[in-house]
């Protein structure tokens, strides 16, 4: 393998360790939402805070921040099962 081939090799890897991570965080994040640990606003709080950490220069980071914001609210409803048929009768 040349150092262009392991170089690419090498980013791929850390790409998907990046979103590996990154699903992780969005599930655990949902899990204590829906247990009630922690509110909607909490996660909304602790991801802002988590961007003032981020370096200045760090775009990215702070994109994938703003991803992980963005997707919490799929994951929490895929969390909570399908929504009711309102057309299914229980009786």
């Amino acid at each position: 393998m040349n150092q262009g081939e392991d170089q690419a090799a090498r980013i791929g890897a850390l790409e998907e360790r990046v979103e590996a991570l990154s699903g992780t965080l969005k599930t655990v994040l949902t899990t204590l939402v829906i247990r009630g640990i922690f509110t909607k606003e909490a996660v909304a709080q602790i991801l802002a805070e988590t961007k003032t950490v981020v370096q200045p220069g760090q775009g990215k980071a702070a994109a994938e921040i703003d991803q992980i914001q963005q997707d919490l609210p799929n994951y929490m409803r895929a969390a909570m099962g399908p929504p009711p048929d309102p057309d299914e009768d229980d009786h």
